[in-house]
């Protein structure tokens, strides 16, 4: 009897090494067959109920990994800040006619709730002071590329984060004259030179011209209809001031002295706040992959680790490094710049991606994590909605994406892909992706 019980198990385990085998075969055939580059893919996934890896492909070698690195750093910064966490903007008074407003760089502060945050503010204010000393000044990351200036996924992100830190312009054409008309109801002073014209469809082009100044816009094109444009912010203090201005001015009040930077003090009387809750955050970098939300995430909980007045990359940075001692995380290798992934710098191994994956399967941040048909996964990998959850990535010349899926058969896998190669279109390394996922679904 134990002869034909372990005849049976020898039958099994060559099954599993030829199943197991033919699934790689056919990985190695569909890679091989896009013409991807085989230095310029890394390929890891985990079995997560033993520990195992099932499968590997150049996933030692550093690459850049893109938004999906939003999962390394996102759960070590709300591991620091705590889910109850919420970003506040807060009015205090001083006295003698004086109020602070303390800021929180808040990523969801709008126009609307600061009007509303400064109806406590009375009439006969003459001064107010700004605490701005959440975040240092630096607002844009290690890396970041100067021509992505006007990329609304990009935005600068700091202590004075409001209305997503864009401006709102409306392009109206104009039947009887000769160019379309711009709007700007924000008032953040903007010089346009407008070679838009109205025609039967809208085709518009945007250029900040720097060499005349950071704040001139060449726009140019075809306008049929209105349309909304959204202009990064190129200096977040004074669009800030302006809509502060702005708001103070619709109520007939008119400072003496202009803003005055001034960190809280003891005796300032509370007055007012404004609140948004760190879930959306959560939820806007894992699902949307919000890069502006996300480095603000990171900078705030770096500067309550390290205990500092302001929060920094390098604190960010240095809380992400102690993480992974704590959790015996070899990232001695791996470089880390910023928190949403978008500085070519980042240099991340897929097998340094599995194995935070794997020591975070249980970690209730983990859940955001987009499954097909929500998110960036909106049209991908529909068919096996129920089985996967994964973060993607896009830059120029890379694609990536890392996640959790549990195979047809049952095995819960963490896994990542990662291609930085400059012949694959994106569409052609989302594809490869697709195929390898769906696979590891079927066949693993």
């Amino acid at each position: 009897m134990k002869k034909i019980f372990f005849s049976f198990l020898l039958m099994f385990c060559l099954v599993l090494s030829v199943q197991a085998k033919n699934v790689k075969n056919e990985f190695a055939n569909v890679i091989e067959e896009s013409g991807v580059d085989i230095e310029s893919i890394a390929i890891s996934i985990k079995n997560l109920d033993n520990n195992k890896t099932i499968y590997s492909l150049n996933d030692k070698i550093l690459m850049n990994p893109a938004s999906i690195q939003k999962v390394l750093t996102t759960p070590v910064a709300i591991e620091t800040l705590g889910r109850d966490y919420e970003f506040s903007t807060e009015l205090y008074e001083r006295g003698d006619s004086s109020y602070l407003i303390k800021l929180g760089a808040d990523p969801y502060l709008t126009t609307a709730e600061l009007k509303k945050l400064v109806s406590g503010i009375s009439k006969d204010a003459s001064k107010i002071y700004l605490d701005d000393f959440v975040l240092d000044s630096k607002n844009w990351g290690e890396g970041w590329q100067w021509d992505d200036d006007m990329n609304i996924l990009m935005p600068r992100f700091g202590s004075y984060n409001l209305d997503k830190n864009l401006v709102k312009l409306t392009v109206m054409p104009q039947k009887d004259a000769p160019f379309a008309l711009i709007i700007n109801p924000s008032k953040y002073p903007l010089v346009f030179f407008n070679n838009i014209t109205t025609g039967d469809k809208t085709n518009i082009e945007v250029k900040r011209d720097s060499t005349v100044s950071a704040n001139t816009l060449m726009l140019s094109g075809t306008v049929a209809r209105p349309t909304v444009l959204y202009i990064p912010t190129n200096n977040l203090k004074r669009y800030f001031e302006v809509q502060l201005t702005k708001q103070l001015e619709d109520r007939s009040i008119y400072l003496k002295d202009s803003y005055m930077i001034s960190k809280k003090q003891e005796t300032d009387k509370f007055v007012a706040k404004n609140t948004h809750a760190i879930e959306q955050a959560i939820n806007d970098i894992l699902k949307n992959s919000n890069n502006m939300v996300s480095e603000t995430v990171f900078k705030l909980a770096g500067g309550k680790y390290c205990e500092l007045t302001s929060g920094t990359d390098a604190a960010g940075i240095k809380m992400f490094n102690d993480y992974c001692k704590r959790n015996n995380l070899d990232n001695s290798r791996i470089r880390i710049t910023d928190a949403s992934g978008v500085s070519k710098n980042n240099l991340v191994s897929a097998d340094f991606i599995t194995e935070f994956l794997k020591i975070n399967k249980e970690n209730e941040v983990m859940r955001y994590l987009p499954k097909p048909g929500e998110g960036t996964m909106l049209h991908r990998l529909l068919p096996i909605q129920n089985n996967l959850k994964a973060k993607t990535g896009t830059l120029s010349n890379v694609s990536s994406i890392a996640g959790y899926l549990t195979s047809k058969s049952g095995k819960n896998l963490a896994f990542c892909i990662m291609i930085n190669d400059m012949k694959l279109s994106s569409s052609d390394k989302k594809m490869l992706e697709d195929f390898i996922i769906r696979e590891a679904y079927l066949r693993l």
